[in-house]
Formats: structure tokens, sequence, C-alpha cells
């Protein structure tokens, strides 16, 4: 009898949690929201609406959403051990990672997110604080060009998660949210952390 196997090679990890303290961070962010100027502007974010200023703010820190922050930092211990990503010697977690910028995304009716990556960062995540089913799903397209005429798999995978869901992913992944066609407006917090190579070795 022939022996043989197949081996997964080059994947891709993506995390999907949900939160324990969900109550918790909901009203945290709820609070938050309300002292937010939401915006667009011409060019990448004229599709959607972004937390003023655009890019270049923290609100995770700057608003000590600290309960929010409790949260991602045990998802992302889950995702880096569970994967062997980073942080350490011998594969093991550390806390040597920052929160380098945070903002709130908000999809109104048509509102979309085109095809992009967090390329600067080393893992780029979402938290789902306000979601509908039917509102826009989150998608990620491969990052090998050729599966998109292959068949063996689909170049693009499609999540459609809930409030109170986080997902991680890394931050060169191509990612995008189609667009909501329902009056229910869609809101989430976008989040890019990068982990101190110093410290890591």
């Amino acid at each position: 009898m022939m022996k043989s196997n197949i081996v997964g090679l080059f994947s891709t990890p993506v995390y999907h949690g949900i939160v324990d303290r969900f109550d918790e961070v909901q009203n945290e962010l709820g609070t938050c929201i309300k002292d937010i100027n939401f915006g667009m502007r011409d060019g990448w974010s004229s599709t959607h609406y972004l937390s003023d200023p655009y890019f270049q703010s923290n609100l995770i820190i700057e608003s000590n959403l600290h309960i929010l922050k409790s949260e991602i930092e045990k998802h992302l211990k889950e995702y880096c051990t569970s994967t062997e990503v980073p942080a350490g010697s011998n594969g093991s977690w550390n806390d040597n990672y920052s929160i380098i910028s945070s903002w709130f995304a908000l999809f109104k009716k048509g509102n979309y997110a085109h095809i992009h990556n967090h390329g600067d960062c080393d893992i780029a995540g979402v938290y789902y604080f306000k979601k509908s089913g039917d509102d826009g799903s989150f998608f990620f397209t491969s990052p090998v060009p050729a599966l998109d005429s292959s068949c063996f798999r689909t170049g693009r995978v499609v999540l459609n998660p809930n409030e109170g869901e986080i997902i991680l992913f890394p931050g060169w992944l191509n990612h995008g949210v189609e667009t909501n066609d329902t009056d229910e407006d869609r809101c989430s917090i976008s989040f890019n952390i990068l982990f101190d190579r110093d410290k890591n070795k």
C-alpha cells in the first residue's frame, strides 16, 4: 500500500475569538464614542467614516480603554502561543509589544472598505462594537496571487463576525469590508500591534 501525506505549507494564521467581558467592553466603548468626531477624507478613507484625526490617534491608549486592552492582550497571547508567532526565545510568550495605533471605523449604508493591509505593523486586529448580520462581511484575499485562478481554493475568504468578537491577523495580509446594505450603522475599532525586536532577542 502506498504511504503518503499532504503538508500544508506557508499557512496564514488568522485568529477569531470572543471577548469574555462583553458588557464591560461595550460600556467602555459606548462612553468613549460619545466624544468622537467622525469624518471622511479624499482618497483611501472616502468610502467610510473614521475617527478624527485619521490614522494619527491611538484611542485605546489615549482614551484609557483598559478593559478592551486587557481583552486584546488575552487573545493576542493565545494567538501568538498557538501559532508560535514571535514573541521571544523558544517561541514563548512575552508582553514586549505596543499598540501603536487604534481608531474607530464607522460604516453607514452604502459604505465599504477597499482591499488594503496594515503593513507597518506585526499584527493587525479588529474588535466589533456594533454589528448586525447583514451589514457587510469582512474578507481576506490570498497573499498568493496564483490562488485567484487555482483549482485548489478561492483567493478570497469571507468572515461574518458578530458584536464582541476579535479578529487578529498578520499586518501584511490584504483585507476589506463589503458594502453595508442595511440602514443600521456598523462600527468597529481597529488596532495595530508592533513587537519590540530588541527585547525579543
